[in-house]
């Protein structure tokens, strides 16, 4: 994939989440499907940081992301969780160590807003590739259509 689309609302509701959260990290899962060369959003699916140091890291509540798995299969469409988001608190806008080493699927896309002093930043979008026995993150195109 080469870019990820999400409108300027979908853009806003996580500049909000990570407002609202800050100084800890806040976390969502994003629901999409491909539409071409192109990893749409259709559904940001919030989730509490149930990581034990919120203010560093976090970790998705883990019963957020079997609901939204059920979700999607009852639902029998062709959208699927296509990864995930987070914010840095004063931190940056990009994929930190702590996030590289937490990497299992490759393929998701790992979005990423800064947060300082409160206020978000534009969000950043990468994509998790296999590269030897890890991972590295590649850099997505954000369409706002």
């Amino acid at each position: 994939m080469t870019a990820l689309r999400l409108s300027a609302s979908q853009q806003a509701e996580l500049a909000a989440l990570g407002a609202a959260a800050w100084p800890r990290e806040a976390c969502a899962l994003l629901v999409g499907g491909a539409d071409g060369a192109v990893l749409a959003v259709t559904e940001i699916v919030p989730a509490a940081n149930v990581a034990t140091d919120p203010a560093r890291e976090f970790e998705l509540d883990p019963a957020v992301h079997i609901a939204t798995l059920r979700k999607l299969r009852d639902e029998g469409g062709t959208n699927r969780i296509i990864g995930h988001w987070h914010s840095h608190p004063n931190g940056r806008d990009e994929p930190s160590a702590k996030d590289a080493a937490m990497v299992s699927d490759p393929g998701l896309v790992w979005l990423i807003t800064a947060v300082h002093d409160g206020r978000a930043l534009p969000l950043r979008a990468f994509q998790a590739v296999a590269a030897g026995e890890g991972f590295r993150f590649t850099p997505l195109m954000i369409r706002q259509d």
